[in-house]
C-alpha cells in the first residue's frame, strides 16, 4: 500500500519506542498501516493498532468536528481500506447519531467525500428531521462540489456528474422546500454535464410542481444556451408538466405563471440585444398561450413587444409584423390602446387595429353608461308611481272613516292621561270627588243593562 512519508516516519518512531502524537488528521492513516502491518496483540501488548483504536474511540468519535476532520482528508484508497475492516460504518454511525440530535450539524458535512456524504444523508432523511437543514446541507454540498468552475479536466467533470446525480437523489420532493432558482440551476448543470435521464427528469418534475413560485430570472438560468439561443423545447416541457399536474388547486397559480412568463419575455427583450425575431416570436407564443384564458389584459405582451422594437430599430416592416404576430389588440386595456395608437415603432397595420379596438371600447363604454342611465330613470319612475298610488288612496277615503279615526284617537289620548292620574283615582275611591267632577269620557266603561221593577 502507498504510505505517506510523514505517517511512515511516525510508525518508525513508535517502533523505536519514541512517543508519537496521534490526531484527527493522521488517525485514519495510522489505523490502516497498523492493520496492514499486523501491529496487534499478537505482536506486542503495547501495540500500535490498540493504541490507535483507543484514541479513535476516546478522542475522535466522541467529537463531531474531530470525526469530520478525520474523514475529510481520506483518499479513495484509504476509504477502501476502512471499508474492508468495517470502520466506515463506525464513523457513519457516530455522525448519524449526533446529526439526529441536532440537524443543524448537517451543514458542516460539505468537506466529506461523496461516498460518505450520500449514505449519511440518506440515513438521516429516513428519520423525522428538519427538512430545512437537510436541504441546506445538500444545496451547500452542490455549491461546493458541483457548481464550482473547474479547468475542464475529464475526471473533475465525471465527479461533478456523479455529484449532481447524487444531489437529485438526496433532495426531497415536497413543494416549496427547495428554491426554484437552485432547481433551475441544477437542471441546467445536469444537462451540461450529461447526467442520466432520471436525474434531469427529477429536476424537471420538482420545477413543474412549484413553477408558480418561480421568478422570471429563474427562467433566465436556462437560457441563452452556448450558441446564444433559448432552449424553447425545455421550457415547453416544463410548462406542459405544470399544466398537466392534477394537483394544481386554484386559478391563482396559473395567473402567477402567466405573469412570470410575460415578465420573462420582457426581460429577454430588454437584456438580449442579439435576440432573433423568430426566437422572440416563439417566446411570445408561449407567454400568450399561458395568459389568454387567465389574464384580462395582454398589456405585458405589448410592453415586451414595445421594448423589443425599441432595441431593434433596424427591423423591416415584415419583421416587425412577425414580432407582433401574437399581440391580441382586443385584450389591450384602454391605457395600453391609447399608448399603442401613438406608438410609431409599431407596424401601421397594428396601429389601425388598435384604433379600431379603441373605437369599439368607447362605443361599449357609452352603451354601458346609457344603459345605466335608463335603468336609474326607470327605477325613479317606479318610485313616483308607487308614491302616487299611496297618496291617491288617502284622498279617496270616506269622510266618516276619517271622523271615526279622529274620535278614536281622542279617546285613546284621554285614556292615557287618565291612567297617569293615580292621585285623582285615589281621591275618587275615598269619596273626595263627586260624579259631577269626574271626566265625561266613558268610552272605556261598558254600558249596564237597566232593570225596571213593576209593582
Amino acid at each position: 500500500m502507498d504510505i505517506n512519508p510523514s505517517i511512515f516516519h511516525l510508525v518508525t518512531r513508535f517502533c523505536y519506542g519514541y512517543k508519537i502524537e496521534l490526531s484527527a488528521d493522521n488517525i485514519v492513516s495510522v489505523l490502516c498501516i497498523a492493520y496492514y502491518l499486523e501491529m496487534s496483540d499478537d505482536h506486542s501488548s503495547n501495540n500500535l493498532l490498540n493504541k490507535a483504536v483507543t484514541f479513535l474511540e476516546q478522542r475522535v468519535l466522541m467529537s463531531w468536528s474531530e470525526t469530520v476532520k478525520a474523514l475529510c482528508i481520506c483518499s479513495d484508497k484509504i476509504l477502501d481500506k476502512l471499508a474492508n475492516v468495517g470502520l466506515i460504518e463506525v464513523f457513519l454511525d457516530s455522525l448519524i447519531e449526533k446529526a439526529l440530535n441536532d440537524t443543524r450539524l448537517l451543514q458542516d458535512l460539505i468537506t466529506l467525500p461523496l461516498r460518505l456524504y450520500e449514505p449519511l444523508i440518506l440515513e438521516v432523511s429516513k428519520h423525522n428531521v428538519s427538512l430545512e437543514n437537510l436541504v441546506a446541507s445538500v444545496c451547500n454540498y452542490a455549491n461546493r462540489w458541483v457548481f464550482e468552475k473547474d479547468s475542464g479536466d475529464g475526471s473533475v467533470s465525471r465527479n461533478k456528474r456523479e455529484g449532481i446525480e447524487a444531489v437529485e437523489r438526496l433532495l426531497p420532493h415536497q413543494r416549496g422546500t427547495i428554491s426554484s432558482g437552485f432547481l433551475f440551476k441544477s437542471l441546467k448543470e445536469s444537462i451540461f454535464l450529461g447526467a442520466c435521464s432520471d436525474c434531469r427528469k427529477g429536476f424537471e418534475v420538482r420545477i413543474s410542481n412549484q413553477l408558480d413560485m418561480a421568478r422570471a430570472k429563474d427562467l433566465q438560468i436556462l437560457s441563452p444556451t452556448e450558441d446564444g439561443s433559448y432552449d424553447i423545447e425545455l421550457l415547453k416541457t416544463i410548462l406542459k408538466s405544470f399544466y398537466s399536474n392534477d394537483s394544481v388547486p386554484d386559478l391563482s397559480r396559473f395567473v402567477s405563471v402567466a405573469r412570470m412568463l410575460e415578465e420573462f419575455l420582457l426581460e429577454a427583450a430588454a437584456s438580449d440585444a442579439g435576440l432573433r425575431v423568430g426566437t422572440f416570436k416563439e417566446l411570445a407564443e408561449i407567454a400568450v398561450a399561458a395568459s389568454c384564458d387567465v389574464l384580462s389584459y395582454s398589456d405585458g405582451i405589448y410592453r415586451a413587444i414595445d421594448v423589443y422594437l425599441e432595441r431593434h430599430r433596424d427591423l423591416i416592416e415584415s419583421e416587425k409584423m412577425e414580432a407582433c404576430r401574437f399581440l391580441h389588440c382586443k385584450k389591450l386595456s384602454p391605457e395600453a390602446c391609447e399608448h399603442a395608437s401613438k406608438n410609431e415603432k409599431l407596424p401601421l397595420r397594428i396601429v389601425m387595429q388598435v384604433l379600431f379596438v379603441s373605437q369599439m371600447q368607447i362605443r361599449d363604454k357609452v352603451a354601458r353608461e346609457m344603459k345605466g342611465v335608463v335603468e336609474r330613470t326607470e327605477n325613479q319612475v317606479d318610485e313616483v308611481e308607487s308614491m302616487s298610488k299611496k297618496l291617491l288612496k288617502l284622498e279617496i277615503e270616506p269622510d266618516y272613516m276619517k271622523k271615526r279615526k279622529i274620535e278614536n284617537l281622542e279617546c285613546v289620548v284621554h285614556c292615557e292621561k287618565k291612567k297617569t292620574s293615580v292621585w285623582r283615582e285615589v281621591k275618587r275611591k275615598f269619596g273626595c270627588m263627586t260624579s259631577s267632577t269626574m271626566d265625561a269620557c266613558s268610552c272605556h266603561i261598558k254600558k249596564r243593562k237597566t232593570y225596571h221593577s213593576y209593582k
